[in-house]
């Protein structure tokens, strides 16, 4: 005898854009705190990522004379906020979960408490998945602090852990409470940090809105020389974007075989690895990004003057679009990339689909590679890189 049963959750979550969230006078996250138990005390753990904390030393103390500026706001700093190392190596270790357990039982955080989590889109993602877990769930607010992290990596709903060589083997679905995105920190960006995000932007563009590819390739000098309004546009054009997607597609958790906006990520997730981690994922992805545009021109999704004109424009704000980790053969006589394809079919549970454009600014999945045309494609974006750094240093 069979008794099926239904229900619906709603979840709410708010993107707010602010500069100087930790200045006493900025009463936004307090309003954030307060929002949804007005009649008791906001009891928070804070983590910062150690990477901001290196660029802002004062920031902890900054931390806890704004939480004692708006104590009598019913908000309450549980404890000094801890430092977190930064970068791939905190989803490295499973030890996350335990370090931040701990501190949540030292401080009797409980489920109407929060976790406030400062940082890149690692630590975000291992802390949240630790806040995830404790007591099935503590409210996390998030303050990414890096461009990748505001415009992408932040925003949605997914938390996780590498494990066994695969980025995000163990993780989870769990929506933010809310997101910060506090201008203020991308100041202190190195450029580095400041490029890698504009990848995403690229990514998001190429397949969902025309105009804002416009932009990006018009704005590309200007976010070279870190002209600080163009960035800010960026970032909420492109976190606006993806926040449509993950509300309005129908597949927040992922469900069907479909990842609608990792265009370029199938490479992009293994070339992060087989680079030992030399590239950055905002890096991987513009590499990634640039393979998947030149097997579009194959397939006669984009024209080869399109790709070329967002190959240049990238180079111009300082993506190397070719790496020595694309001529690795494992096994010898195939391409150690082409792992990724297969790692990328396994993470979407069987069946290969991957996003391409159909035309700039639209996107219709396909759910095979012919590897020959792949080939191809890779020897079209050495030769396209060959022929930009030839203008590069002939304009040099």
């Amino acid at each position: 005898m069979k008794y099926s049963q239904h229900f619906q959750v709603d979840y709410n979550f708010d993107l707010h854009f602010t500069e100087g969230a930790f200045e006493p006078e900025n009463p936004l996250l307090a309003e954030v705190l307060v929002q949804a138990s007005p009649e008791r005390p906001a009891r928070a753990l804070v983590y910062i990522d150690s990477g901001v904390v290196d660029a802002d030393p004062n920031l902890p103390n900054r931390i806890r004379k704004w939480f004692a500026a708006h104590h009598d706001e019913h908000v309450q700093l549980a404890a000094m906020p801890f430092i977190i190392d930064g970068g791939e190596t905190v989803k490295n270790n499973l030890g996350i979960i335990d370090t931040v357990g701990q501190h949540a039982l030292e401080h009797n955080i409980c489920r109407h408490s929060y976790i406030i989590i400062i940082g890149g889109g690692a630590v975000l993602d291992a802390v949240g998945c630790a806040a995830s877990l404790i007591h099935r769930g503590i409210r996390q607010i998030r303050f990414p602090t890096t461009v990748l992290a505001q415009d992408d990596a932040g925003l949605g709903v997914k938390n996780g852990l590498n494990r066994f060589g695969n980025k995000n083997f163990y993780g989870c679905f769990t929506p933010p409470y809310a997101i910060i995105n506090d201008f203020a920190f991308i100041k202190q960006l190195p450029d580095r940090s400041w490029r890698a995000g504009i990848a995403e932007a690229f990514k998001v563009a190429i397949i969902k809105d025309k105009d804002f590819l416009s932009w990006l390739i018009n704005e590309a000098d200007a976010l070279a020389n870190r002209k600080h309004n163009s960035m800010q546009e960026l970032i909420r054009q492109c976190a606006l974007l993806h926040l449509d997607h993950i509300c309005s597609a129908g597949d927040p958790f992922e469900q069907g075989s479909s990842r609608p906006l990792d265009f370029g990520h199938w490479s992009a997730h293994r070339l992060e690895i087989i680079s030992d981690h030399e590239l950055n994922h905002g890096e991987a992805v513009a590499i990634g990004v640039a393979i998947d545009l030149c097997y579009a021109a194959l397939i006669n999704r984009v024209s080869s003057a399109s790709v070329s004109l967002i190959l240049d424009a990238l180079a111009t704000i300082g993506f190397d679009l070719w790496h020595d980790a694309l001529e690795l053969d494992n096994p010898p006589g195939r391409r150690s990339i082409l792992k990724g394809l297969e790692q990328f079919r396994e993470h979407l549970g069987g069946t290969l689909t991957l996003a391409m454009p159909d035309g700039l600014g639209q996107r219709k999945d396909i759910h095979e590679i012919d590897e020959v045309l792949l080939e191809t494609a890779l020897n079209n974006l050495q030769a396209e890189w060959q022929r930009i750094r030839s203008q590069k240093e002939f304009a040099g």
